[in-house]
C-alpha cells in the first residue's frame, strides 16, 4: 500500500542566486541513515505539524481573550509577563552545545543519531517514531510525477557521501591555515592559537568582503543579522549600512559579496571571521603594527583577505592534500550508509537509468564510492559499485557542464585512471608508460548512434550525458544535489531537469519546529504579535483622529492618563514579542537563528530552496520511503488575503 503524500510549499520569490565556482576536486552532496522499506512509508508535508499546531491554537484561546482586552489591569498583567531568564552568555552556551550534539547527529545517522532515537522510543515511543517519520519526509515547491522520470541522477559529495564536520570540515580548515603561512604570509600564531567550531556557521549567510562582515538576510534580501568577526552589530549600524541601496546594491552579487551555498564553505567562512577579528586587534595594537609578524595583517584588506582564505581551499583541493588524507581512513570523515547500495538497486529495478555526476576525479570517486558501497578501502578496492550505475561523470565541473555543449570529454580506464579522448581516439598515456586497452569507440560523439560503451568519463557536457543515456528532454531527469546554484539552479533553469536539493540540516530544523509546536511556542508568538498590532493601531487611530480636527481641543487628565497607559503597553508588547521571537530563533541556532527563516520572513537561502528545488529533503535515504510512482504534489500557493477570515 502506498500511503498518499503531502508537501509542504512556500511562497514564490524574486531574487537571483550568487554561486560559488565549484572546487577541482569536489562539489557538493549528503548520505544517508537506514530507512524502511521502498514501498512504504510515510508522506510529504507536515500534517502533523498542522494538527498539532490546531491543537496548540485551541488550548491557548483563553489565554488570547485575556492578552488581548484593553482592561487597564490586564494590561498591566500584560506588561508584567516578560519571563526571566539566565545570562545571554549561560544561555547561548546552552544553546551552542545543543547545536553542536544535534548538528552530529544530523550528519552521523547510524551513530550519534541512531543511539539518540533509540533512546527517544525508551522515553517516549510515539515521540520517537514521530521525530523519525519528520525527519524522513520529502518536502515538495512543484509538482513531481515520478512516473515521468526515466533517469535519476546524484552528486557525490555532500548527497551520497556525507561528511562528518567534527573531522573533515576540520581537515579542510587546518590545511588551508597552513596554506595561508607558507603561501601569503600569514603570522605564524594562526597554526597553534586558532581552533575550529564547526557549529558556527551555518548555510545561506553572504560574506560582504568589503566590510569583513557576514549577512544573513530575508527573502527580500532585506539584512537582519551582521556579524563582524563574532561581534554582532547593532541595529543602527545595520540599518545604516545596508538599507541604502546606493552604498550596497540590492541583490548582494557580484565581486564584492560571496554567497555560502555549500556545505563545504562553512570551514572558511568561520576562517574569515577569525582573521577579520585578528586584523582589527592588531590594527588598534600600534605594537604589534611595528611588529613584522604582523606586517601581513597589518596591509591587507578584508576582500583580499577573502579572496586568499579562498585561493587556499581550492589550492589543499588541487594539490591532493585532502584527499590522500580522507583515502587513508575513510571512515574517520565519511559517514557509512547502509541503505545506499538498496538505494541504487530499487531505483534501477523500476526501469530507471541512474547516473552519477560529481566534480570529483576518478580516484578520489573511487575511493569514496568503494567505502560507501562496498565498505573496501585500499587495495580491497574494487569496481563493483560501478554496477549500480549507468554511466559516470567525474571531473565535471559543474555548474558549466550545464550550459556548454561542447567541451571535451575523457574515457576513463576505471583500473589505471588514465584518460583517452573520445574524439580522436587516441590515448593519453605518460611518456615512457605503456599503452592500455580501451574498447574502441565512434570517432563522432552524439552521430544519433550509442557508441558509448565505457561506465566512465570525466569533462563532457549535458550533451554527452544524455546522449550517453539516450534522453532527449530535461525534464524526463531528475537530478539529486546539494549546491543550490552548482547543482540545481543551472540543471532546472538551463536545461529544465527535474530537481531534488539535499538539506543535510533539516533533521535539526524540523526537530526544533516540532518541539516549539509542541511547547505552545507559535501560538505565543501569533498572539504576541496580535496584541503588539493592536495597540499600536490604537495609538495610529488616535494620533490620525487629532490630525483630522480643525481645532486642537485639549485632553483630560483622563484621557492623557488612558494614552500614556497604551504608549507604554505598546512599548512592553514590542519588547517582549521581540524577547520572545529572539529565543525562538536561539533554539535554532544561537547567533544565526532557523535556516529557513530571517524574522518572521523566509530566509534568502529557504527564497532560493522554494524557487529552483522542485522537491527537497535531508538525506537521499528519505527516497526509500516512498514508491518509485510517487506523485508528490505541493499545496496551493496562498497570499496574505486568502487567510484573512481567520
Amino acid at each position: 500500500m502506498v500511503m498518499m503524500m503531502r508537501a509542504i510549499s512556500s511562497s514564490a520569490f524574486e531574487s537571483a542566486v550568487g554561486g560559488r565556482r565549484a572546487g577541482a576536486l569536489f562539489s557538493s552532496s549528503s548520505s544517508s541513515s537506514s530507512s524502511s522499506s521502498f514501498f512504504f512509508g510515510g508522506g510529504g508535508g507536515g500534517g502533523i505539524g498542522r494538527r498539532r499546531s490546531k491543537r496548540c491554537h485551541d488550548k491557548t484561546l483563553e489565554k488570547r481573550r485575556l492578552v488581548t482586552t484593553s482592561d487597564d489591569d490586564d494590561c498591566t498583567v500584560f506588561s508584567k509577563s516578560m519571563s526571566s531568564s539566565s545570562s545571554s552568555s549561560k544561555r547561548k552556551e546552552a544553546q551552542r552545545a545543543t547545536h553542536m550534539a544535534k548538528l552530529r547527529a544530523s550528519f552521523s545517522p547510524h551513530e550519534a543519531s541512531h543511539r539518540q532515537r533509540e533512546q527517544e522510543r525508551d522515553d517516549d515511543d510515539d515521540d520517537g517514531k514521530r521525530n523519525e517519520l519528520l525527519t524522513s519526509k520529502i518536502f515538495c515547491n512543484r509538482s513531481l510525477p515520478m512516473k515521468s522520470i526515466t533517469s535519476i541522477g546524484f552528486d557525490m559529495d555532500y548527497t551520497l557521501a556525507m561528511y562528518k564536520p567534527e573531522t573533515f570540515e576540520r581537515l579542510v580548515y587546518t590545511k588551508t591555515v597552513e596554506k595561508l603561512v607558507s603561501h601569503y604570509g600569514y603570522p605564524k600564531e594562526i597554526l597553534t592559537s586558532f581552533t575550529f567550531d564547526e557549529t558556527y556557521m551555518v548555510r545561506g549567510l553572504v560574506i560582504d568582503k568589503k566590510r569583513g562582515n557576514v549577512l544573513k538576510m530575508d527573502r527580500h534580501n532585506y539584512v537582519k543579522v551582521v556579524v563582524h568577526g563574532f561581534k554582532e552589530v547593532s541595529a543602527e549600524e545595520r540599518l545604516a549600512t545596508y538599507c541604502d541601496s546606493s552604498k550596497v546594491g540590492t541583490t548582494f552579487t557580484g565581486n564584492e559579496y560571496q554567497a555560502m551555498d555549500t556545505l563545504f564553505a562553512l570551514a572558511e567562512a568561520y576562517l574569515f571571521c577569525q582573521l577579520v577579528e585578528m586584523k582589527d586587534t592588531v590594527t588598534r595594537d600600534k605594537k604589534k603594527q611595528k611588529n613584522k609578524e604582523y606586517e601581513k595583517l597589518t596591509n591587507v584588506s578584508y576582500h583580499q583577505m577573502f579572496d586568499e582564505i579562498r585561493n587556499s581551499v581550492d589550492l589543499c583541493h588541487r594539490d591532493g592534500s585532502l584527499k590522500t588524507e580522507v583515502a587513508k581512513d575513510p571512515a574517520k570523515y565519511i559517514v557509512p550508509d547502509e541503505s545506499l547500495k538498496r538505494l541504487l538497486t530499487t531505483l534501477k529495478m523500476s526501469g530507471r537509468s541512474v547516473f552519477l555526476l560529481t566534480n570529483s576525479l576518478f580516484d578520489y570517486t573511487n575511493v569514496v564510492m568503494n567505502f560507501l558501497i562496498s565498505d573496501k578501502t585500499g587495495d580491497a578496492k574494487t569496481l563493483d559499485w560501478l554496477d549500480y550505475f549507468d554511466t559516470v561523470f567525474v571531473g565535471s565541473m559543474k555548474p558549466n557542464f550545464f550550459t556548454q555543449d561542447s567541451s571535451i570529454i575523457f574515457e576513463v580506464d576505471a583500473k589505471s585512471y588514465m584518460l583517452k579522448n573520445t574524439d580522436s581516439g587516441g590515448p593519453l598515456t605518460p611518456i615512457g608508460g605503456s599503452d592500455i586497452d580501451h574498447v574502441s569507440l565512434s570517432s563522432k560523439i552524439g552521430d544519433g548512434t550509442n557508441m558509448y560503451t565505457s561506465k566512465v568519463y570525466q569533462g563532457g557536457s549535458y550533451v554527452h550525458l544524455m546522449d550517453s543515456l539516450g534522453i532527449s528532454r530535461g525534464s524526463d531527469v531528475l537530478y539529486v544535489g546539494d549546491h543550490i546554484f552548482g547543482d540545481i539552479l543551472r540543471s532546472k533553469k538551463t536545461l529544465g531537469w527535474r530537481t531534488m536539493l539535499i538539506v543535510p540540516e533539516m533533521d535539526h530544523e524540523l526537530e526544533v519546529l516540532e518541539e516549539t509546536r509542541e511547547e505552545g511556542v507559535l501560538c505565543e508568538l501569533k498572539q504576541l504579535r496580535e496584541r503588539r498590532d493592536e495597540l499600536n493601531y490604537q495609538l495610529q487611530k488616535i494620533e490620525f483622529e487629532e490630525k483630522q480636527q480643525k481645532e486642537k481641543k485639549q485632553k483630560t487628565a483622563k484621557e492623557m492618563k488612558m494614552i500614556k497607559q497604551l504608549e507604554e503597553d505598546f512599548q512592553a508588547a514590542k519588547l517582549d514579542h521581540r524577547k520572545k521571537t529572539k529565543e525562538y530563533h536561539e533554539r535554532f541556532h544561537w547567533v544565526w537563528g532557523a535556516l529557513m527563516k530571517s524574522g518572521c520572513q523566509n530566509s534568502r537561502f529557504a527564497h532560493q530552496v522554494e524557487r529552483y528545488a522542485c522537491v527537497y529533503t535531508s538525506k537521499v535515504s528519505n527516497i526509500l520511503q516512498y514508491s518509485p510512482e510517487a506523485n508528490f504534489r505541493a499545496f496551493s500557493d496562498t497570499m496574505p488575503h486568502d487567510d484573512s477570515s481567520s
